[in-house]
């Protein structure tokens, strides 16, 4: 298994507002289903490493001012066009032997998987889906001559090439009955998963005393050998891709259905 060493973590806006993915102690893949590597499973990327080209789960060209000083129009456009992508959208299946149960609450931008492993309780928290140069609905009224549609497919071009960093964040906490916890943030590509951080979190008594506890080294200044066996600790644990690509689709589908609730309270709002 190859290893890379520090961490890259890149965000944007898709068609709304994206969580960012966290790299603290306190925070934590599209339709078309490619084959896996071999080694699915790595420390972070360096800046300088080639990204992991994907398939964003939606295509869309930039809009043209839809609705432009018309407040009220402009939301009017913006949620008829989600609510149409809403509706052309196909949710994966859910693979075979996913382990978790989903606590995905409306309003929320992040979903919960939890489960039981021997004496253990595992929980993931998921955020949305984290694409660069990320795409929007499509534009039904977009109209221009053959030198402007040229420039429009140059553009979506490039958002298909930008794509390729789409991810989403994982924060994984594992813990037992009594005793400390591990919590480790995850970034899971289309074709890899990435280990960012790990930390050991002690119980703490509430005496309101500051404390500073050791909490070890940067996971890539970890022994290899370590490094591969909290790799395989995670997969045992049901951090694999094929779960965390369904949580790609399912995160991008839950942006939308909150785009389409965000947009409807703001309207609602400003016509009140």
């Amino acid at each position: 298994m190859a290893f890379v060493s520090a961490t890259a973590a890149a965000s944007t806006t898709l068609f709304l507002s994206v969580l960012s993915p966290a790299r603290s102690a306190g925070a934590c893949v599209c339709s078309q289903a490619r084959k896996p590597s071999t080694a699915p499973l790595h420390a972070a990327k360096g800046p300088n490493s080639a990204p992991v080209v994907l398939e964003s789960k939606a295509k869309g060209k930039k809009k043209k001012g839809s609705g432009a000083g018309n407040l009220a129009g402009a939301l009017d456009v913006e949620i008829r066009e989600a609510q149409e992508y809403l509706d052309s959208d196909e949710q994966e299946p859910l693979p075979d032997n996913f382990p978790f149960e989903i606590i995905d609450e409306d309003g929320m931008s992040v979903v919960i998987l939890r489960r039981d492993y021997k004496d253990e309780k595992i929980e993931v928290t998921v955020s949305m889906p984290n694409l660069e140069g990320g795409p929007e609905f499509d534009d039904e009224d977009g109209e221009g001559d053959g030198e402007s549609a040229g420039k429009d497919d140059e553009e979506a071009e490039e958002e298909d090439e930008s794509a390729g960093d789409s991810s989403i964040s994982l924060k994984v906490v594992v813990s037992k009955d009594s005793g400390p916890k591990l919590e480790f943030t995850c970034t899971a590509f289309r074709e890899e998963i990435t280990i960012d951080d790990m930390l050991i979190v002690e119980k703490t008594d509430d005496d309101g005393e500051e404390k500073f506890p050791y909490e070890g080294p940067e996971f890539t200044e970890l022994p290899v050998n370590v490094q591969k066996g909290l790799f395989k600790y995670l997969e045992q644990r049901g951090v694999t891709l094929s779960a965390t690509n369904y949580m790609h689709d399912y995160m991008v589908t839950k942006q939308a259905q909150e785009y389409i609730r965000w947009m409807t309270k703001l309207k609602d709002f400003v016509k009140q």
